[in-house]
């Protein structure tokens, strides 16, 4: 889930002691141990340690209590929105429960704010959400273009809302199409005719067409991940 970048000594220790987190080998209210111990089992300093427990501390993973040491917290005061904590989810996961969690979201969010775009879109909104579809129909299907479109499609019609709290959404769903298009981007072609009815919908006021058209999107991308994921032994 890093895009194949390499990563640094410090995201490198972030990423193994998240994975340790999120995975459940470290399980809520146990100690993830000291930086001592911690430092020498991963061959790093202290200092890389301690700024690693402050990263995961940031986004909700772990607490240092006074006399108790670095203690893991609940799944649920974790910062699921985080992009390297879906990424660490992504990883831990079975694929299929991951997809299934994640479309659960987006089937409650996107059909939402396809209608309320309907609603509420500018001039300029419709300009976003049509450059992106456009950018969508003329990009390579197995490239970075196309994902980049894809996202900014979605992300177009969250900020069509005019709700920050919407908004704040698209990290959710851009880990979401990243994740589902390198799995299957040979698929591409099959789901890319679905867009272009939600921008009609939006772009003709139709709130409920909208609405029902996003949930066929969201239906389409589903049925063609789950597909894929069948065939991953």
């Amino acid at each position: 889930m890093n895009g194949g970048r390499r990563l640094n000594l410090h995201d490198q220790v972030l990423r193994e002691l998240g994975l340790r987190i999120v995975a459940g080998k470290v399980r809520p209210g146990e100690i993830l141990g000291n930086e001592a111990d911690l430092g020498r089992a991963l061959g790093v300093s202290r200092t890389v340690i301690r700024e690693a427990i402050k990263s995961i501390a940031a986004k909700g993973l772990v607490a240092s209590r006074a006399r108790v040491g670095t203690q893991v917290r609940p799944p649920s005061a974790w910062n699921l929105l985080d992009p390297e904590v879906l990424g660490w989810r992504y990883e831990s996961l079975p694929p299929m429960l991951f997809f299934r969690d994640l479309f659960d979201v987006r089937r409650v969010v996107e059909p939402a704010a396809a209608e309320i775009a309907a609603e509420k879109a500018t001039r300029v909104d419709l300009e976003s959400v049509e450059a992106a579809c456009r950018d969508m129909e003329q990009a390579e299907p197995a490239s970075e273009a196309a994902i980049v479109a894809d996202v900014a499609f979605h992300r177009a019609i969250l900020m069509a809302c005019h709700n920050d709290l919407l908004l704040q959404m698209g990290t959710l769903i851009g880990v979401g199409l990243q994740t589902s298009f390198r799995i299957s981007t040979r698929f591409y072609p099959q789901s890319l005719p679905f867009h272009r009815p939600v921008l009609e919908a939006i772009r003709a006021r139709r709130p409920a067409a909208a609405r029902s058209r996003m949930l066929k999107l969201l239906a389409e991308t589903f049925e063609v991940v789950e597909r894929v994921l069948k065939t991953v032994k």
